[in-house]
C-alpha cells in the first residue's frame, strides 16, 4: 500500500508540479536542457513508462523529505521550496 506522509492531496499538488517540469524540459526549445538532463535519460532508457516512474519516485522523495512542512506561505514557500530541490534532482 502506497504511503502519503503529508496526506494524498499534498502528494496528488506535488505529483502535478513535477510532472509539469518534466513536461517543460520535454518540449523545451532548448536541445542543450534536454540532452544534459535525466528526463532525457530516463526517456531513452524507458520510454514514457519510464517518465511516469520517475514523476512518481520524485514524487514520493519530496514528500518524504518535507514530512509535516507547513505550506502556509507564511512559514514555507512551497513553490520555492519545490522549484529548487527540482534543480537539483533534473540536471
Amino acid at each position: 500500500m502506497k504511503h502519503f506522509p503529508n496526506g494524498f492531496a499534498s502528494w496528488q499538488e506535488t505529483h502535478y508540479e513535477i510532472v509539469q517540469a518534466i513536461t517543460i524540459i520535454r518540449t523545451s526549445s532548448e536541445p542543450h536542457q534536454l540532452l544534459n538532463s535525466i528526463v532525457y535519460e530516463r526517456h531513452e532508457a524507458e520510454g514514457h513508462g519510464g517518465l511516469y516512474e520517475l514523476a512518481e519516485e520524485l514524487t514520493d522523495a519530496f514528500e518524504r523529505e518535507h514530512e509535516g512542512f507547513l505550506w502556509d506561505g507564511n512559514t514555507l514557500p512551497y513553490f520555492e521550496t519545490l522549484e529548487n530541490w527540482l534543480d537539483e534532482k533534473l540536471k
